[in-house]
């Protein structure tokens, strides 16, 4: 399975886009955690689609579906974790609307303090295989977040739990944050 550059969230069912280049089958599931800052809406099935072309992506969207850009610093959490994007058996999808003037969440990452350490950052928290720092392309541009892909739905809740979660909810500049946890039915890439 590739690092995408896109994703597209998609109802349960939906069937995999010509040029969609990964596919996991998600089941939702309830959080047990109450994060510190955001809501735990409930969630439904997905499917979540990985694309490495834009042009492969456009047109593929419908009612239900949300697609991202996939931003600067994924593919040092990735590095830094050391695990393979296969061995991935939970999802955690946490958005909310970014309060930066402007909301630029790509020239954040970007930045040199943060680029030299996020893949550290990340990649020690247990399970964490890479988290998909993403922008929408639906909607609210300045909505964003990540995807956190993980090797159980236990490694979410001790994630969400931790100390580290905790201070990085409440400093970042955003409002509207949601959780959605999703254990991997299947994986076929």
């Amino acid at each position: 399975m590739p690092l995408a550059s896109f994703l597209q969230l998609a109802p349960a069912g939906t069937a995999r886009p010509e040029g969609a280049t990964s596919m996991l089958t998600l089941e939702a599931k309830p959080l047990t955690v109450v994060p510190s800052v955001g809501s735990t809406p409930a969630t439904e099935n997905m499917v979540l689609f990985g694309f490495s072309d834009e042009r492969l992506l456009e047109g593929t969207e419908m009612e239900g579906t949300r697609s991202y850009d996939v931003l600067p610093g994924s593919e040092k959490v990735l590095e830094a974790s050391r695990r393979p994007l296969s061995s991935v058996k939970a999802v955690l999808i946490i958005d909310g609307i970014v309060q930066m003037e402007p909301p630029n969440f790509r020239a954040m990452l970007e930045r040199e303090e943060i680029s030299a350490t996020v893949g550290d950052m990340f990649a020690q928290h247990d399970g964490l295989i890479v988290k998909y720092f993403l922008a929408s392309r639906w909607g609210q541009k300045n909505r964003g977040g990540g995807g956190y892909f993980f090797q159980s739905t236990a490694d979410i809740e001790k994630y969400l739990s931790s100390d580290f979660w905790n201070e990085s909810a409440k400093d970042t500049p955003w409002e509207d944050v949601t959780y959605e946890m999703y254990s991997v039915v299947e994986a076929p890439n």
